[in-house]
């Protein structure tokens, strides 16, 4: 008696990739016409259509730089009430985008083997910082007592007294000097005790409390700039550092001038992609508007 099998021989599977060359090419003309077909099942691209994928590609591009702008410009308008127009910025890494670098003084004033000069952050006496600032300096003369010396140092229309090491000791000015411009200062040649100014006429003072008119002719060396020592200018180094305001770095990063012509170039362009947003934008509310209100009739 004979028995029959139910059970069933699986099939052959067949290769999922096209065997031969004439295979190939028949994979590549499927594939192909299969493409064709959904691309003319497409609806064609018309003005509406280009508008919106342009619109949202100029929106993706203008989005962040359109907050920077926002933000900094919030700030620039705060400027003043916050100080940002004062508030110094000499990180190295800003500065480096002005191309600045720290620039010691080069010229300074010298008397009784004092050097004075200004450096960017403080005025410098023997290449230590003190208190007083006197950006205007227009030289240094020595006075007083040998056992008590004290360095008078002018500015235009200012005459400060300090000691040796820099504090301040006087500041006269106004109606306690004899002049109203102080046109150069310096000493009685021989005799560097006695501090000479002048303007028109010249007044000469031991203390800075007295002063005396100075005979004509009388011999005076004055005090001019001079080149400062290497060591002087190294202590000057670090209070050299140049800095901008924060205002000054709000509004170039506005503007993108701080990254130079390429960052200016940018903020033009994210211009440009407003321009087109505001008018595609238009576009696209006007037409939607049509299209519903042709739906509805």
């Amino acid at each position: 008696m004979s028995t029959t099998s139910n059970s069933k021989v699986p099939p052959v599977p067949e290769s999922s990739q096209p065997r031969g060359v004439a295979g190939r090419l028949r994979h590549f003309k499927e594939r192909a016409l299969s493409s064709k077909r959904q691309h003319q099942g497409r609806p064609k691209p018309n003005l509406s259509m280009t508008l919106r994928t342009w619109h949202k590609r100029f929106g993706l591009f203008a989005f962040v730089f359109m907050g920077w702008l926002g933000f900094s410009g919030f700030l620039i308008n705060q400027s003043a009430d916050w100080g940002y127009d004062t508030t110094p910025i000499s990180a190295q890494w800003v500065m480096s985008l002005y191309g600045l670098h720290p620039e010691p003084p080069t010229k300074g004033y010298t008397a009784g083997g004092h050097w004075l000069t200004e450096a960017q952050d403080a005025t410098m006496l023997d290449g230590k910082p003190i208190a007083t600032r006197i950006p205007q300096q227009i030289g240094m003369a020595v006075g007083g007592p040998a056992d008590k010396p004290l360095l008078f140092v002018a500015e235009s229309a200012k005459v400060f007294v300090l000691s040796p090491v820099g504090e301040r000791v006087d500041e006269m000015s106004g109606y306690m000097l004899p002049i109203s411009n102080v046109r150069r200062i310096g000493s009685i040649a021989g005799n560097p005790s006695k501090v000479v100014i002048q303007d028109l006429d010249a007044f000469v003072t031991v203390d800075g409390l007295s002063w005396d008119k100075l005979p004509v002719n009388s011999p005076v060396e004055w005090s001019a700039p001079t080149d400062l020592p290497e060591a002087q200018r190294s202590a000057a180094l670090p209070y050299s550092k140049p800095s901008v305001t924060l205002e000054h770095v709000l509004v170039d990063a506005h503007s993108g001038r701080i990254f130079g012509i390429g960052g200016a170039w940018l903020i033009n362009l994210v211009g440009i992609a407003s321009i087109v947003l505001s008018v595609s934008g238009i576009w696209i509310v006007v037409r939607t508007n049509r299209q519903r209100n042709a739906s509805r009739r």
